[in-house]
């Protein structure tokens, strides 16, 4: 018994380094670790020539850098279609289709990693894209005689274009942390993205993360 009493000094410094290396430890690893987050985001755009609304869904890899940067790489897909309106009922279908690969460098001024994460954005992308419109044209209310008709004939002539594009984006982004670990989040973001056809582009979406 006296053995075991005179064990027991030694054995509770022993078993306090141990408590306080594994702290150490733990504490190493949560200041070192950077979790990146997963991006899910759903909103609207323009189409590339801007001239109607679009479906935009991105999905997002945004790692951190440092305390106050993250690097945003993203897939984004657009879709969308609408009547383009002659007058009188007499319309033409448009649609636009994309499929753009964006790269994004996030500038965090209060820190990555918070409950509220507020970053700015500025980067570059580039995609494959297919359009259909109207490039001109109206009602015709007489024949090719000049004779006048009883009814209307709509006479356009049909857009049809495909191919690749680029240009650089810029943006504002903000996130709520959902949780205490915060490793989900939700929020939205605005930017405005200037292409190919010297056509600035306005959007915004919302945005769902899951941290890694």
């Amino acid at each position: 018994m006296l053995r075991s009493v005179r064990f027991l000094p030694s054995a509770l410094v022993l078993l306090t380094i141990r408590l306080a290396a594994a702290q150490a430890q733990t504490v190493s690893a949560a200041a070192t670790h950077r979790p990146a987050l997963v991006r899910l985001g759903l909103g609207s755009s323009l189409n590339g020539s801007g001239d109607y609304g679009v479906t935009k869904l991105h999905v997002e890899y945004a790692p951190e850098f440092g305390r106050h940067l993250r690097l945003g790489s993203r897939l984004a897909l657009l879709s969308g279609s609408e009547l383009y309106e002659f007058g009188r009922g007499y319309t033409a279908p448009q649609s636009y289709r994309a499929v753009n690969v964006e790269q994004e460098a996030y500038w965090l001024p209060f820190g990555v990693n918070k409950a509220v994460e507020f970053s700015v954005g500025v980067g570059a992308f580039g995609g494959y894209g297919s359009q259909k419109g109207v490039t001109g044209g109206g009602l015709r209310f007489i024949d090719a005689n000049g004779t006048p008709q009883p009814e209307p004939v709509l006479d356009y002539v049909a857009l049809r274009e495909r191919g690749f594009h680029i240009g650089y984006l810029a943006s504002l982004n903000l996130d709520v942390a959902l949780n205490q670990e915060r490793t989900w989040r939700v929020g939205g973001r605005v930017a405005l993205q200037h292409g190919t056809r010297a056509i600035t582009l306005p959007g915004a979406q919302l945005v769902f993360s899951r941290a890694l």
